[in-house]
């Protein structure tokens, strides 16, 4: 059930082939059971190869019916919504008031999840028209059981173009990456460390230390995330993330190299903007500069130079004149001159 009172939201398979969109855009006119008719049809046409593309039109009569309270599908109605937007997410945008305002009236219903899903998928192609609606999504995951990590999504695509808009989200963000860091790190972290390099205010700078503790985990998504929220984070204030230089030395170990990559940025970051020793770290730097992969060797040049390890001068004048990539001949060349 969808918790509306009525009908389940449809299991999604195939259909008959085909739509006959004049039809069941008059349908969404008719009475109700008409109207729920046609909503089954498009259910159906969405669920075929390349259907849902062919029922964008039917968005703002699908809008229609999700504004009226007393339908009893309008869970159907909303995972229609959000499979469209996942398709056409700029055709489902100009309703993004109307599905944030549905979402408002009771958050645990099971139908907010997919107008959650719907605002995720319209805001990481849009995220201009959901700007203005970060804090209701907020409070409505504030007043969900559980956080929805297309909620956390959806904030985390403001976040690229007005991370202060995000201000009324802190306490959610935050309470999120708490509860479950693994499950709700990546959004978090990345609207988090967004609002934090900005001029916006993300309060508390507490959770550095989850980021922190994310550092190596097996999900590189995950550990990307934590990594950049970091290095956000020393933007703002570098005191802040001076305190886990010595977690970041996982990182710098890890198999993959752009996450060692991404760790030394963020070593550099801290060590241009404080007096602190990167001391925890430094034999792993030394070692990065014979590391395999020439973005590695370059950005542990950088954070060797910024960090004034004197011990690493002649390893990188030998870099400057040997190394075989540019970028990294360029650093050396810089992060020697750095300690000469």
């Amino acid at each position: 059930m969808d918790g509306d009172g009525g009908e389940g939201v449809e299991p999604r398979g195939r259909g008959a082939a085909g739509i006959d969109l004049p039809a069941v855009l008059t349908r969404l006119d008719g009475a109700p059971s008409e109207q729920r008719a046609a909503v089954r049809r498009i259910r159906t046409a969405i669920d075929e190869r390349d259907g849902a593309a062919g029922c964008a039109p039917t968005v703002p009569k699908l809008r229609s019916l999700l504004e009226q309270s007393e339908i009893d599908f309008r869970g159907t109605v909303a995972a229609c919504l959000a499979d469209l937007a996942a398709e056409a997410p700029t055709d489902v945008a100009p309703s993004t008031g109307s599905i944030v305002a549905v979402a408002r009236e009771a958050p645990d219903r099971p139908m907010t999840g997919e107008l959650l899903r719907c605002l995720a998928a319209v805001a990481a192609e849009r995220p201009d028209v959901v700007v203005g609606h970060a804090a209701t999504i907020a409070d409505v995951l504030e007043r969900r059981s559980g956080y929805d990590t297309d909620g956390l999504d959806a904030l985390a695509h403001v976040s690229r173009i007005d991370p202060p808009a995000l201000e009324p989200a802190v306490s959610v963000l935050k309470g999120a990456l708490s509860a479950d860091p693994a499950e709700n790190g990546r959004p978090a972290l990345r609207a988090l460390g967004r609002l934090a390099r900005s001029e916006g205010d993300p309060g508390s700078l507490e959770f550095v230390s989850h980021a922190a503790a994310l550092v190596d985990h097996g999900n590189p998504d995950v550990r990307h995330e934590a990594i950049g929220c970091l290095g956000d984070v020393a933007h703002h204030d570098p005191t802040a993330v001076e305190s886990v230089t010595a977690e970041l030395g996982a990182a710098l170990s890890c198999d993959d190299p752009d996450t060692r990559a991404a760790a030394a940025v963020t070593i550099a970051r801290i060590a241009a903007r404080t007096e602190a020793t990167i001391g925890p770290v430094r034999r792993q730097l030394l070692a990065l500069l014979a590391d395999d992969h020439a973005h590695v060797r370059a950005n542990a040049c950088v954070a060797l130079g910024h960090g004034g390890v004197e011990a690493a001068e002649p390893r990188l004048a030998d870099l400057a004149s040997r190394d075989p990539a540019p970028n990294v001949r360029d650093r050396a060349s810089w992060a020697a001159g750095q300690l000469s």
